[in-house]
């Protein structure tokens, strides 16, 4: 079975408040059963009391191909939240601000995977990937979603499922970051404040977190899981979890990040320290030199980099 778990679930302390966060994948039953990799990515990054996070699901219609395109996504996500310039800037945002950063992770996002396109010598087309972000802090908790799948926060006790996907008449289609109009269509964001802790899954968990026909979240295994983390689930138990759930009838792959604060006396397990970086491996050993060669930056790269949400 091909899985991409962290080594380490990971918790950041400060001032006594610290963020518990534990990611993985699994692969579906169908892809098992025709010998193929996992589609799904994910990434996570924390830094002081402000973490970021992503899960992205490849297209199905793609498969292989796909699942470069989420791991470029999700990698572009983390390294870019993560410079200290953004970091900075997101502490005194405001709502707006915050709204045009998120965006800002998003345009980097498919701008990584046509970089990854070009350097596998593909059409972009064929790297298609839904990508579902939370961007944290103390103050506000932003969340910004292409495509389907499920965001779910705890806000101020509260747990609600944000940015739910209206599917038209064809049920089981989505938008990708590199769908034509998938930015003016289908780009949805939504920033809080009170959020305690938040889920990014990609869609082979819908049916059994939410309900399927209004998208509220099944609150019981949210409590659970949050609870879980705080008490140093490890990720090696969080991908027996999603293995030990029944597929569903698509049998698609299963991808969950889970991340929760709590006082830090109560948070067990994991590393402490200010910076903890954790993301699925990438598809295969052979694209490293490729993936590696997309992500170093070029001048025209850091002007990008440089603009933060300043449009």
């Amino acid at each position: 079975m091909d899985e991409r778990v962290t080594t380490a679930c990971r918790d950041d302390r400060q001032d006594g408040i610290g963020w518990a966060v534990c990611g993985a994948s699994v692969t579906g039953r169908e892809h098992e059963r025709r010998g193929l990799g996992c589609d799904d990515a994910y990434s996570y990054g924390v830094a002081g009391d402000f973490i970021v996070a992503a899960v992205a699901d490849g297209a199905g219609s793609v498969t292989g191909t796909s699942a470069w395109g989420a791991h470029a996504a999700c990698r572009s996500v983390l390294d870019n939240a993560l410079q200290s310039g953004f970091v900075d800037d997101y502490r005194t945002a405001t709502p707006v601000q915050a709204e045009q950063m998120l965006r800002w992770l998003f345009d980097e996002a498919l701008h990584r995977v046509t970089g990854q396109a070009e350097a596998l010598g593909l059409d972009a087309v064929l790297l298609s990937t839904t990508l579902s972000v939370a961007v944290v802090d103390r103050r506000l908790a932003s969340f910004g979603q292409i495509g389907d799948g499920v965001i779910a926060a705890d806000v101020d006790g509260r747990i609600e499922t944000l940015l739910v996907e209206r599917k038209d008449e064809y049920a089981n289609t989505t938008s990708f970051l590199q769908s034509e109009r998938a930015f003016e269509d289908s780009f949805r964001v939504s920033v809080r404040s009170g959020v305690t802790a938040f889920a990014l899954s990609t869609d082979g968990m819908s049916y059994k977190i939410t309900n399927i026909a209004t998208g509220e979240p099944y609150e019981p295994f949210f409590r659970g899981s949050w609870q879980h983390v705080r008490a140093g689930t490890g990720a090696d138990q969080l991908a027996a979890l999603l293995r030990g759930i029944a597929d569903d009838q698509t049998g698609d792959d299963k991808t969950l990040v889970l991340a929760a604060t709590g006082p830090s006396s109560i948070l067990a397990g994991g590393s402490i320290g200010p910076y903890r970086v954790e993301w699925s491996e990438p598809p295969s050993q052979d694209g490293e030199l490729t993936m590696a060669a997309v992500q170093s930056d070029s001048p025209s790269q850091s002007g990008r980099r440089r603009r933060w949400w300043r449009r």
